[in-house]
């Protein structure tokens, strides 16, 4: 539903209109409840991205695109020969790769850090390697923005919800803290039952028991589940 057919359950639920319940009021009531639920995990799969970025001449930095969550990072994978960068402290890769003189060393980079919305490879690729290009698997940023005819960037499950949290806080308003509570509960309560289903892994493949991949070396033991 949009945004606009929200506020209208909203009004009707409270049986209240737009002088007692104004616009400006639920708009921030119901960006609350959406920065709130969309808080509850950093890996929605309706914001699953992949940024290809590169490192040019005279940098030694990739600068973050404004809308990657940082701390959804999944992988960073050279283009160039598909090998997948580890995670390091700056602190970390500072010890272990500045020299003397405080200059990054080049080579094949293995590793990658980030500060300050800044991604650095650790060693810095080879001059003749530049650019240096990296597949960023990540999630976006969920966004936000009021008007009638928009529709909530989440998933479709989740838009009551937000209609639930934002009547809590008009009860709120209110100092009606039963009815507050009651439909607080009734947001947590169906937000739980939601992210069950939304976040749940994709598991329709068969279960390898030993553990490692079903090609070549040790072999592994594999049950094909039961079909119904």
């Amino acid at each position: 539903m949009d945004v606009g057919t929200i506020k209208s359950y909203v009004h009707n639920q409270l049986e209240m209109d737009d002088e007692e319940l104004p616009d400006a009021l639920l708009d921030i009531y119901l960006q609350d409840a959406f920065d709130r639920t969309m808080a509850f995990d950093n890996r929605w799969p309706r914001y699953e991205n992949t940024w290809d970025l590169s490192m040019v001449t005279g940098a030694n930095t990739i600068t973050l695109p404004s809308d990657l969550n940082r701390p959804s990072i999944s992988s960073v994978i050279a283009t160039h020969d598909g090998y997948k960068l580890a995670m390091i402290s700056p602190g970390n890769a500072e010890q272990q790769f500045l020299n003397a003189n405080q200059t990054v060393p080049t080579g094949t980079p293995i590793y990658y850090s980030l500060w300050q919305n800044l991604m650095t490879l650790w060693p810095a690729p080879f001059e003749d390697s530049l650019p240096f290009n990296v597949a960023v698997r990540a999630y976006r940023q969920p966004v936000w923005t009021n008007g009638a005819s928009v529709i909530p960037d989440m998933d479709d499950r989740l838009h009551i919800t937000l209609a639930y949290f934002a009547i809590s806080l008009v009860y709120a308003q209110q100092e009606d803290e039963i009815l507050e509570g009651v439909y607080l509960a009734r947001w947590q309560r169906d937000l739980s039952q939601q992210m069950k289903a939304i976040l749940e892994a994709p598991h329709n493949r068969p279960l390898v028991m030993h553990g490692g991949a079903p090609v070549g070396g040790v072999p592994s033991y594999v049950i094909i589940p039961p079909t119904v």
